[in-house]
């Protein structure tokens, strides 16, 4: 499913389910009680709606076969650093679901003049 675009799939198309395209940016259905780690399934709503959405923010190369499991796998990591700061009852702010989720650390530094930020991955 990953190589059509999700703007292409018909209305309640298996894997990816309407409400996952019609939610907001980082809001799909359940994101916030994914556990660290879970299995695929749990993410793929998820990484549908950030599809969907991130639009011309996106900073990756167009995904290919070779890379869309590697790119999938930074998605996961940065949903689950999001659940966890957004857990934190000392928490003063909100994290959320960006076009830096699908990046490496390495991708990332231009953006970050260089900063590292340990723990936070795709959530600056």
């Amino acid at each position: 499913w990953y190589q059509r675009r999700v703007r292409d799939l018909p209305s309640g198309q298996k894997g990816a389910p309407q409400a996952c395209v019609d939610a907001a940016f980082g809001e799909s259905p359940g994101m916030s009680r994914i556990r660290k780690e879970s299995k695929d399934k749990f993410y793929v709503c998820a990484w549908v709606n950030f599809q969907y959405h991130v639009g011309a923010d996106k900073a990756t190369e167009p995904y290919s076969a070779e890379t869309v499991d590697e790119r999938f796998d930074y998605f996961k990591m940065c949903v689950d650093e999001v659940n966890k700061l957004n857990k934190r009852k000392d928490a003063t702010s909100t994290a959320g679901i960006n076009f830096f989720c699908d990046m490496s650390e390495e991708e990332k530094r231009p953006y970050s003049n260089g900063i590292v930020m340990p723990g936070m991955l795709g959530a600056f």
